[in-house]
């Protein structure tokens, strides 16, 4: 090859680089809108008395009006969470709020139906697990049974289950699976190289992990969320994913391999700590 061929082709390769930088750059992308939302992964444990009931005025709620089992879930929320993760047991046909407080507990009985939690939980988000498939129908009545917020920008309800199957009889934009919502990850990180929204992401919901964010997520910070929102993709952040199980955040270091722009959804585990430090 000449010299003067070989000058011409560096040229080119220059400019393609410069190109495709350019192509996903963020500084370019509209600046996002809004901050984080971080999503308490379960209720808070609260202190208890020497026969295992959570003591009601570390919750600031009375007995008499919700449940042991409500009011953790409260304090969760109570904490700086903009979502809680409600999870679910069923017990003779009915969705219940699972237990985590001492089995001595005079509380111990009745069960507190999910139907109840999603009552007072009315100022966050929801996300609420579906554990299997024939637990579907179950938890749709009982949600069916509350008013949905009016609010087009108020509280959501969002469903969610580690296989696709469990998920299916809900509608795309109101729940997810971890295993989609990973697969939309990977599928991106094909197609997003040519700043194409794979159609596994559309109208639905990303989970990322910390280790997922950088470079090789193109378009990463600000240009990467501005194609997700036009697309009406759902972003969740988490620390790891394993078997269809989210880990979420339970250190304040995690939190600064986030992007300051990003305004999706962040899944923390240590909602007490994190919470009120983070919204400060």
């Amino acid at each position: 090859m000449s010299p003067k061929w070989g000058k011409r082709l560096l040229l080119a390769v220059a400019l393609l680089i410069f190109g495709f930088t350019l192509f996903h750059a963020s500084w370019l992308a509209p600046d996002p809108t809004g901050r984080p939302k971080l999503v308490a992964s379960g209720p808070i444990d609260l202190p208890r008395d020497a026969g295992g009931c959570a003591i009601d005025a570390a919750a600031g709620y009375g007995a008499a009006s919700v449940s042991q089992d409500t009011q953790m879930l409260q304090s969760a929320a109570g904490s700086g969470a903009d979502g809680i993760v409600i999870n679910s047991e069923m017990v003779d046909g009915t969705p219940v709020v699972p237990r985590i407080f001492g089995k001595d507990c005079k509380a111990v009985t009745p069960r507190t139906p999910i139907a109840e939690a999603m009552t007072a939980l009315s100022k966050p988000d929801q996300f609420i697990h579906v554990n299997s498939a024939s637990d579907a129908a179950a938890i749709q009545a009982a949600v069916s049974a509350q008013t949905a917020p009016a609010e087009p920008d108020g509280p959501k309800r969002i469903f969610f289950a580690a296989k696709d199957a469990d998920i299916q009889r809900f509608d795309k934009a109101a729940a997810f699976s971890v295993a989609k919502a990973r697969q939309c990850a990977g599928d991106y990180r094909t197609s997003g190289m040519a700043g194409i929204v794979p159609s596994s992401c559309v109208g639905g919901t990303m989970i990322l992990t910390l280790d997922d964010l950088g470079m090789t997520l193109w378009g990463w910070p600000d240009r990467f969320m501005a194609r997700m929102a036009a697309h009406n993709v759902r972003l969740i952040i988490a620390a790891d994913e394993k078997d269809g199980k989210l880990t979420g955040l339970t250190q304040l270091t995690q939190y600064n391999d986030i992007a300051n722009s990003y305004n999706g959804y962040i899944w923390v585990d240590n909602i007490a700590e994190l919470g009120p430090a983070l919204k400060r």
